[in-house]
């Protein structure tokens, strides 16, 4: 692949072709180690967004992990680390719920080149916020000096969640006509970090020192504060929509990947057809235009202002939806539905974007 022909996020260090081969890889490993616990097996695919546990009795353990990313940087740029836990906290929990399963509590992971008191109290009181926002608990974690191996600090957490057997949703279930529900993301939330630090900042740590603290007309705050803003929880209102027995057909959760992260669900033969998008925040907006980054790429590496979308049947699941998410004061609406295709597919035909596995074009 010449220089010409890498995407914007190549260019910026993240291959996400080379990290789809080096999963493969890692896959062929993994993939058969569920023979090795029989007496617990996995109630879905690898895959999803987490996996669920089978404990017996009807009963089951949700369980994911995932970090921060690089937006970690940018509070060492800002050196203001009092959010990126809830980041942490966030990214974790909004996988879980995916599967219908209820966040119970998370370890987290700290890597640094070396401990500081005061970036640790504030990364312990964003982990806080972002379990009182959960309805969760903390309930250990592990510290890691590697020098030699990291320059600075990362977080990664790990979640469990439960759930009853009878419950795990993973998609299965949708149908052409069923409706798609998109809750509005808090902004760039915790992927594509690379590419718009990249984009906004410039190229090297010492020009993004320089401009972080830039403030910007257009977003009517600095760019790292933009880029700083936690990450939405969605974990309250869609607790409250499952126990009020609201027929969720999926949950997906608009990570990296963007409206490609429909294709996850186990339903076939299906294309997401999304129409009218939520209002998407000016931040995305600078990116795409000062880095000429193009429609699809945007697409598939931001959440273009829906960070979590719910597939329902009809009109009668989407009042209910609304009058929820109204009071978290959560803005919802409906973004499109669903059609019968050939193959699984998310279609943006305002954008003349077709998604398919992972990549927009």
């Amino acid at each position: 692949m010449s220089e010409l022909d890498k995407s914007q996020y190549d260019q910026s260090g993240v291959s996400s072709q080379g990290a789809e081969t080096a999963l493969s890889g890692l896959l062929k490993h993994v993939l058969p180690t569920r023979k090795f616990s029989n007496r617990y097996p996995l109630a879905a695919d690898i895959g999803y967004f987490a996996n669920v546990i089978d404990l017996g009795n009807g009963q089951g353990i949700a369980f994911g992990t995932d970090g921060v990313g690089t937006k970690i940087i940018v509070a060492e740029l800002l050196n203001r680390y009092d959010t990126i836990g809830i980041d942490c906290v966030a990214m974790n929990v909004n996988d879980v719920i995916c599967v219908g399963a209820c966040p119970v509590s998370m370890v987290d992971y700290i890597a640094c080149s070396h401990t500081d008191s005061k970036i640790f109290d504030q990364l312990g009181k964003g982990l806080a916020e972002g379990a009182r926002q959960s309805d969760i608990s903390i309930s250990g974690g592990e510290i890691s000096q590697i020098r030699e191996i990291i320059s600075g600090i990362d977080l990664i957490g790990a979640c469990i969640g439960h759930v009853s057997l009878n419950k795990v949703n993973t998609g299965k279930n949708i149908k052409p006509g069923n409706l798609i529900v998109g809750l509005a993301s808090s902004g760039v939330h915790s992927n594509g970090l690379t590419l718009a630090r990249r984009v906004l900042l410039g190229e090297s740590i010492e020009e993004q020192k320089s401009r972080v603290n830039d403030y910007e007309e257009f977003l009517g705050q600095t760019l790292g504060e933009a880029l700083l803003e936690p990450t939405r929880i969605y974990v309250k209102p869609v607790m409250e929509m499952l126990g009020s027995q609201i027929d969720l057909k999926a949950m997906v959760h608009i990570t990296s990947g963007g409206f490609c992260n429909l294709n996850r669900v186990e339903s076939e033969n299906i294309r997401f057809v999304i129409d009218d998008l939520q209002p998407v925040p000016e931040i995305f907006n600078l990116i795409q235009d000062r880095g000429a980054v193009s429609e699809a790429e945007m697409f598939e590496v931001f959440n273009m202002g829906t960070g979590f979308c719910l597939i329902v049947e009809g009109e009668q699941e989407v009042e209910s939806i609304t009058k929820i998410c109204n009071k978290h004061n959560l803005p919802c609406k409906v973004i499109g539905h669903v059609e019968e295709s050939h193959s699984k597919e998310v279609s943006l035909p305002n954008k003349q974007l077709v998604g398919k596995g992972s990549r927009f074009s």
